[in-house]
């Protein structure tokens, strides 16, 4: 039986692991230390609803609805995470300058 060879990762590749990990563990330590947590992890389970509702009155052709939802939820993403609708309107920002971007806020 031959041993298979595996490229070790060199020490600048460790390092960039390890330091992403230091703060994806920040980021959780932050997220358990906000007032509105139980806000933040009831949401998922509100955006499901919401989406089945939009699905519904897209169904009933009642697109008036629809879109009132989505705007609603939207408006809610916006509330509940600052950062991330920051990260959204810089992308918009950059896809209406005409950046050649992929779409996933590269």
């Amino acid at each position: 039986m031959t041993k298979r060879s595996s490229p070790r990762r060199s020490e600048e590749d460790q390092i960039r692991d390890l330091q992403a990990q230091i703060a994806e563990l920040r980021a959780q330590a932050e997220a358990k230390t906000r007032k509105d947590l139980p806000v933040v992890r009831a949401w998922p389970k509100t955006q499901r609803a919401l989406r089945e509702f939009i699905q519904v009155a897209t169904d009933h052709h009642r697109p008036d609805l629809a879109i009132s939802a989505q705007a609603f939820m939207a408006g809610v993403e916006r509330s509940l995470d600052p950062e991330i609708a920051l990260a959204r309107s810089k992308r918009t920002r950059k896809e209406r300058e005409g950046d050649p971007g992929d779409g996933w806020g590269n």
